[in-house]
Parts: C-alpha cells; sequence; structure tokens
C-alpha cells in the first residue's frame, strides 16, 4: 500500500468514526439489556413478559436515548416501569388497600379491574432484587473484552 492509499483509509476511517462509535454503543446497550433480562430470568422475576419486554429496544416502556455532542457519545438504556425501580431497589406499602381480580385455581392471582372479588394487600416492606445493578456489575466485568472486539471489528470494517 502506498502513502495515497493509506491517506484515502485514513480520511474514509475519519469520516465513519462517527457512525461506528454509534453502532457500538448500541451493541454495548444491546448487550446489557441482555444481561438484565438474564438476572431476572435467573431471579424467576418475570410473571408476564411486560416487565422483560420492558429491557427489550422498541418497547413502549424501555429508554433508549442516544445522545451526541462534541466531545461525547451517550446511551442511557434501562425500563420506563415504576415497577421495575419497585422491584431493583424494593418498596414499602404503607396503607392497606384492595386488589381486584381472582384466583386462576393453579395459585397464581389474575388482576381484574372488573371482578368482584380480589384481596387486601397489608402493610409491608419488600427487599429490593437489585437484578439491574448485578447485570451492571455483570457487564462492566466483561464490557472492556467486548468494547475492543467491537471496535476492532469496526476499524477493520471501515479500512478494508
Amino acid at each position: 500500500m502506498d502513502f495515497r492509499e493509506f491517506q484515502k483509509r485514513l480520511e474514509k476511517l475519519n469520516r465513519n468514526m462517527p457512525q461506528a462509535l454509534e453502532r457500538i454503543l448500541y451493541q454495548l446497550g444491546e448487550e446489557l439489556m441482555n444481561h438484565v433480562i438474564e438476572e431476572l430470568g435467573s431471579q424467576d422475576l418475570i410473571d408476564t413478559g411486560t416487565l422483560w419486554n420492558s429491557f427489550s429496544q422498541g418497547d413502549p416502556n424501555n429508554v433508549w436515548e442516544f445522545d451526541a455532542d462534541r466531545n461525547s457519545l451517550t446511551l442511557e438504556v434501562g425500563s420506563n416501569l415504576t415497577y421495575a425501580e419497585y422491584l431493583n431497589e424494593g418498596y414499602t406499602i404503607d396503607k392497606p388497600y384492595f386488589v381486584p381480580g381472582y384466583w386462576n385455581g393453579v395459585g397464581k392471582f389474575i388482576y381484574d379491574r372488573e371482578a368482584k372479588g380480589g384481596f387486601m394487600v397489608r402493610p409491608r416492606s419488600f427487599i429490593g432484587r437489585k437484578y439491574f445493578d448485578i447485570a451492571l456489575k455483570d457487564f462492566q466485568g466483561g464490557m472492556q473484552a467486548l468494547l475492543e472486539k467491537l471496535l476492532l471489528a469496526e476499524l477493520e470494517r471501515m479500512v478494508r
């Protein structure tokens, strides 16, 4: 390769770098969400798909905000569900309240706003399961290697 070819490749690399970094961030975001979903599953915290889906890009309850400015790229990922935060951080029920619904016969309660029956929720506290924190810590442990792999793949793709 002569100097002109090398210079052309460097110019191409410079032009394509912002898009490559955005792709890398998106892949890192997807990987973190996969870790969160795996942790939810390993703690057996999923009773419906609502929570699980809220950690999937494209779901209406998912947080997926990309921001690029002159000096940095940021991708914020997570869930908009209040339930997701309560499950991670824990919560306290201060006053009793009635939940309408019925039992399906195999020990599972089905919420039904129109049901005549239901049950009273007593005041109590629930310990946070820290599923997001655990997933993030696990993800951070392998993030450097993944970042290097993704960056190398992007660089190889761009200089061809």
